[in-house]
Order: C-alpha cells, then sequence, then structure tokens
C-alpha cells in the first residue's frame, strides 16, 4: 500500500514538473524552487514523465522546408560516413527539374565558401546548382579557384561544357578559374597522352591534388545515357561486358560500390585515388532511373553531401534491404 502511495505520489510531482517546464516554460532550477525538490530530481521527474507516457514528445517536420528530414536520418544510418544527407519532397520528376537547383543552392553556397579550390563537372546536375547561386551571396572571395574536374562531352546529340560551367561560377563569385580544353573520353590513348602533355591541361591538372570542394553529378550506365554518346562502339562494349551499374567523373562502379578499371587509358578525368583524398565531396544526383547508380556510389563510399529528391529516394530504398554496413 506505501509502494502504491509513492508509486502515485511520484506521477503527480512528474506531472507537475512536466506543466511547469514543457507547457509553462519554467527551467529545472525554477521548477526545483516552485516544488521544494531538487534540481536533479526535477531531471528524473522529466524523464519518468517520458518514460511512463505522462509525457508524450512529437517533432512535427511537415512543411519543414520540403525537407524529407526522417528519410536522412534513416540514411544517415546506412552510410554513417555520409556527412548530411539533403532531400527535397517531390511532386514528379518534372517539379525536382525546376526546383532542385533552388533547395540545393543555400547548401552549396556555404561549402563554397569554406573552400578555396573548387572542382565541377559538367553535368546537368551541376549546372542547375549555378543558375541559382547569386554574386551578393560570394563578397570578397576572390581569392578561389574554380576548375573542372573532367573534360567535356561535345558530339553531334549532345554539347556539355565544362568550361561554360567553370566561368559561370567564376563570375558569380568574381574569381579566378580554369578551362580544360579537351574531351572526356578519346578515341585513342597516343592521343590522350599527348593531350595530357598539353600545357593547358597540365595546369588543371596539376592542381586536382589540392581540390577541397568537389560538387558532381551521377550517371547510370545504361543505353541511351549522356556518357554513351561520347562513347565509341567498342567502349560501349566493353562497359555492358562488365558489372558497372554507376558512373561518376568517368570513374565506374558495381552495385557492392567497387570500382572497375573501365577506359582508363581513353578518360581524361579526375582519377578515383585524388577523388577519394577530396575532403568535401558533394553529389547532386536524382531520378528514380539512377537509383541503383547513386547507390552504388554511396557504397563506394565517395560522397560527403548527397542532394536528391523523394522519387529517387523512394526508389533507392529497395537496394538498401539487404544492405549492412
Amino acid at each position: 500500500m506505501k509502494g502504491k502511495f509513492l508509486n502515485t505520489f511520484k506521477k503527480e510531482l512528474a506531472t507537475k514538473a512536466s506543466i511547469l517546464y514543457y507547457e509553462e516554460n519554467n527551467n529545472q532550477d525554477e521548477i526545483a524552487s516552485k516544488l521544494g525538490i531538487s534540481r536533479s530530481y526535477v531531471s528524473q521527474l522529466l524523464s519518468y514523465a517520458r518514460s511512463h507516457n505522462i509525457v508524450r514528445i512529437i517533432v512535427n517536420v511537415e512543411g519543414f522546408y520540403s525537407h524529407l528530414v526522417k528519410k536522412e536520418i534513416e540514411f544517415s544510418k546506412y552510410f554513417p560516413e555520409v556527412k548530411q544527407f539533403y532531400f527535397m519532397k517531390s511532386k514528379s520528376p518534372e517539379y525536382t527539374k525546376k526546383y532542385i537547383g533552388k533547395f540545393a543552392a543555400p547548401l552549396v553556397s556555404e561549402l563554397i565558401k569554406k573552400s578555396n579550390i573548387i572542382a565541377i563537372d559538367p553535368g546537368t546536375s551541376v549546372q542547375k546548382i549555378i543558375k541559382e547561386l547569386r554574386p551578393n551571396l560570394f563578397k570578397n572571395y576572390r581569392n578561389k579557384l574554380i576548375l573542372p574536374s573532367m573534360g567535356g562531352i561535345d558530339n553531334e546529340n549532345v554539347k556539355v561544357c565544362p568550361n561554360d560551367l567553370v566561368r559561370k561560377l567564376g563570375q558569380i563569385i568574381n574569381c579566378e578559374y580554369l578551362f580544360l580544353n579537351s574531351p572526356a573520353v578519346v578515341a585513342n590513348y597516343r592521343l590522350r597522352d599527348a593531350l595530357l602533355k598539353e600545357k593547358n591541361i597540365q595546369e588543371v591538372v596539376s592542381h586536382w591534388d589540392k581540390i577541397e570542394l568537389d560538387i558532381f553529378g551521377i550517371g547510370d550506365v545504361k543505353e541511351g545515357s549522356i556518357l554513351f554518346s561520347l562513347l565509341n562502339r567498342d567502349m560501349i562494349q566493353e562497359i555492358k561486358n562488365s558489372k558497372a551499374v554507376g558512373e561518376t567523373q568517368i570513374n565506374f562502379f558495381d552495385k557492392e560500390g567497387n570500382c572497375l578499371p573501365l577506359l582508363e587509358k581513353y578518360r581524361i578525368g579526375l582519377p578515383l585515388e585524388k577523388l577519394r583524398k577530396i575532403n568535401m565531396k558533394v553529389s547532386i544526383a536524382f531520378g528514380k532511373e539512377k537509383a541503383l547508380a547513386i547507390t552504388s556510389i554511396l557504397k563506394a563510399k565517395l560522397i560527403d553531401v548527397l542532394i536528391s529528391d523523394s522519387i529517387t529516394v523512394h526508389a533507392m530504398e529497395k537496394y538498401l534491404k539487404d544492405f549492412r554496413k
């Protein structure tokens, strides 16, 4: 009987402490004074109230800048080496294409401010971010250097030029920038070796060891992709015969995140060993068709910040069901 009385008294005291703390915004010292108990006992009562359903705390994340906060936390458990997931709630693929740049711009702006040598790839995803950056965000940042992380893509079907994006970002920040006047992949390895000896290209490549921030997209390895548009028939067949599912900056990976040595003699882009050493690697990648590719790059531990959308995240989840760290 005595124990039951004490238990009832504790619940009543815990309820009073909870009302004072959560509804009337008293701090623990004030509650201790009003209830005539110690501050440490107030802390115990608040914990007791939560564990015995006297208090239930609900975090309302609806409408919080359209973030999928719970999914971001969930993915962090799968990939603890990723510093930040940044997922936008999306209504449709068209909605994502229209707004993902605006969604990503605030985060990328802050990362740019903290970095002196910044590399970008010529992907359309990166282009969407740069389009949303504003010069008034970057005052007194002239000491920075912008450069490409790979050559360009230029054929009759697709034209993606890293120099255009480098120029645009350099002009927004009002800082120095370098051009890489070469394609991303060449058909002849001797030509590739000759290009790498060119003074202009050597200048860019010499800075790849010093990159502090790399902003890049992710490609799926499928017929009809932008990547395949710049490859000859033999190169395409080599990739098809491999287990490659994902690609970034002309580095290829299987579904487990293992790097595959494809087109090594023909590519002009940031080597994998240099990519791994970069302190901040930010990828903006979306589209349910890229879900497996994005997952493979995450497993390869090549992403510090991933920016994506709810449609892509939902598609990625099926590839994570059997995944264990």
